[in-house]
């Protein structure tokens, strides 16, 4: 009389574990599909809303104002660059007034590389900053449109394919835009 090996290491315990976490797994996956797919989802285009967004649009205008002043606070140290660059043209023959333009020459350049410098680094920080406040308005925003609207989930879309393809209907970003807007 032949008997069944039983043993918890058979080959054939292990292939009947196998098939029945398979099994399981695809239990699990099936319900919790059915479970999302009752759920109230849509996507906005986040280039969209944020180009059409007028805090956005604020904040860059804000922005510009000081890059502006920035530009004009340069071209006067440039000008001091330019007219000491003349003089030392106008006085090559006389070397003492020559060498007075030439040193008036560096120290300007001087101030231009680091007015250059601090002024980068400082609109950097103030675009950065600007950014921030209005992404921040619009991530509160986007919380509480989602909450008034019934939406268990808003996803963004965007250039990294966060979403492959979705319908028209899911796309909520004109909806979101004019009611953001309004604030």
């Amino acid at each position: 009389m032949k008997k069944t090996n039983t043993q918890p290491d058979s080959p054939i315990n292990k292939q009947q574990l196998i098939i029945n976490i398979i099994f399981i797994c695809a239990i699990i996956g099936l319900f919790t599909q059915s479970i999302l797919w009752h759920r109230k989802t849509a996507y906005i285009d986040s280039n969209k809303v944020i180009s059409g967004y007028k805090e956005i649009d604020l904040a860059k205008k804000e922005f510009q104002k000081k890059v502006e002043l920035y530009k004009e606070r340069m071209d006067t140290l440039t000008g001091h660059v330019k007219l000491d660059m003349l003089n030392m043209e106008k006085f090559r023959n006389d070397k003492v007034q020559f060498q007075h333009y030439r040193d008036s020459s560096q120290f300007h350049n001087k101030q231009v590389y680091n007015y250059q410098k601090a002024m980068q680094q400082s609109l950097q920080e103030e675009e950065a900053k600007l950014s921030k406040v209005a992404l921040e308005k619009l991530n509160v925003f986007l919380k509480t449109y989602g909450k008034e609207h019934g939406y268990d989930m808003i996803f963004i879309a965007n250039n990294s394919g966060t979403i492959a393809y979705a319908k028209d209907g899911y796309d909520i970003s004109d909806d979101v835009l004019k009611e953001i807007n309004k604030q």
